[in-house]
């Protein structure tokens, strides 16, 4: 499976996002929302390329010219309209300032538009999802200026095609204005230095954390993943099954062991647990010292392996088609965000396909004294309980999930593993 993705640092900023011509992702917000007259708010601008290549942006900056009630009003913007170059994969913000100046009278929601307008290069590589992506480990932000810019609420509400809208308020007073006058600016946010340096961190830490994954013992690193699944989905809004519970941890010990090296189109070198290891043993090296801190710090980069291998195993058994590369990484990214309540968390997120790809692997993941036997009827049994609670179009998902445990209850067979032990 190919690695050359560039992070998703959209996700990390807004959860909505416009994606246009399959090239650029953007959403608007404004800051402050409320300002009195001759006082400048900003107009904020997310982009993110999806391509490699350099991007030609133009900006229009669309402002009300008279209120609800037919007043006139004056809203300055100093440059209405923007051309400027977005640089291939990057993610930056662009600052737009307007001010409300006489006879602008006070009001709520006053509105502004954005129209976007892109021209695409003649060849390009598409290097991000279309929709949510993995996230970074390396951002050059502060999680307080990540924290700023997550209050800011940036949305994709369209006033009409590649047009976004944003609102703000103007209250009574005149407060002088400023020394000088604001101009709109790029801020960039994220560039390809900032991958190039992650890539170099995780080069320069794969000897030391290849030696430590090695070291991990089964018999430890079990409980802990266990423990972790349950916290995570139960946090998240979903407690889990012990059934459930059980298997999740499974496939997640598999891309832990050596389930990345075994299963064709997978590395360790490239999986998203193993390069997150890399960046903490640079960045955080404390982190390492004791497993209990560490495997939470690991958490979604494990569910990320787990969920692109377990797309390739399932599709691999069953033929079910669970979409392309770039829509497996959205989904894998969704998931992530549910666990890290950013976004909601369905119960395809449990069995799609982390459990179906465990039921998989009862007989080759064998945890200590565990019957296998025994964990497929409890996982069974979390079937059970769950079929009440779905939709008829998730039943699709039981009847493969069904054959699956059917076909390793007739590996077992084979193997002669007897019902009463191990």
């Amino acid at each position: 499976m190919s690695k050359q993705h560039y992070p998703d640092i959209f996700g990390v900023i807004s959860s909505e996002r416009l994606t246009i011509q399959e090239s650029v992702q953007c959403a608007l917000g404004i800051f402050p929302t409320t300002t009195v007259l001759d006082q400048p708010v900003e107009v904020l601008l997310l982009l993110q390329s999806l391509i490699d290549q350099p991007l030609a942006v133009q900006i229009v900056t669309l402002l009300p010219m008279r209120d609800g009630q037919g007043n006139l009003i004056n809203i300055f913007t100093p440059k209405p309209k923007l051309v400027f170059t977005l640089p291939g994969g990057d993610c930056g913000l662009l600052h737009i300032p307007i001010t409300p100046q006489l006879p602008t009278p006070a009001c709520e929601g006053y509105p502004v538009q954005v129209q976007i307008a892109i021209k695409k290069p003649p060849q390009f590589v598409q290097i991000r999802p279309l929709a949510e992506g993995e996230p970074p480990n390396l951002l050059a932000l502060s999680k307080t200026r990540i924290g700023v810019l997550r209050d800011i609420s940036f949305g994709a509400q369209i006033s009409k095609p590649y047009h976004l809208c944003v609102t703000f308020n103007v209250q009574p007073g005149l407060i002088p204005p400023p020394d000088h006058e604001p101009m709109p600016r790029y801020e960039p946010l994220w560039t390809i230095r900032d991958l190039e340096q992650e890539q170099e961190q995780i080069k320069t830490a794969a000897a030391s954390a290849l030696r430590f994954a090695r070291s991990l013992d089964r018999n430890i690193l079990f409980p802990l993943l266990s423990d972790c699944t349950r916290d995570m989905f139960g946090d998240a809004g979903i407690p889990l099954h012990p059934g459930e519970a059980l298997f999740i941890a499974r496939a997640l010990l598999y891309v832990m062991e050596d389930g990345l090296e075994l299963e064709e189109g997978f590395s360790l070198a490239e999986g998203y647990w193993f390069q997150r290891l890399c960046w903490l043993m640079t960045n955080q090296p404390q982190a390492t010292e004791n497993l209990e801190t560490l495997i939470p710090l690991l958490y979604t980069s494990i569910v990320q392996d787990a969920v692109m291998l377990g797309f390739n195993i399932v599709g691999l058994e069953t033929h079910a088609d669970f979409g392309n590369e770039y829509e497996q990484i959205s989904y894998a990214a969704r998931l992530v965000a549910a666990l890290e309540r950013r976004a909601p968390l369905g119960l395809e997120h449990i069995y799609v396909p982390l459990i179906l790809s465990s039921a998989m692997l009862a007989a080759r993941v064998k945890l200590g004294s565990e019957n296998p036997w025994q964990s497929l009827a409890l996982l069974k049994e979390a079937r059970g309980e769950r079929i009440g609670q779905t939709a008829m179009d998730f039943r699709e998902v039981f009847d493969i999930l069904d054959s699956l445990i059917e076909r390793e209850e007739r590996l077992l067979r084979e193997m002669r593993v007897p019902r009463g032990g191990a």
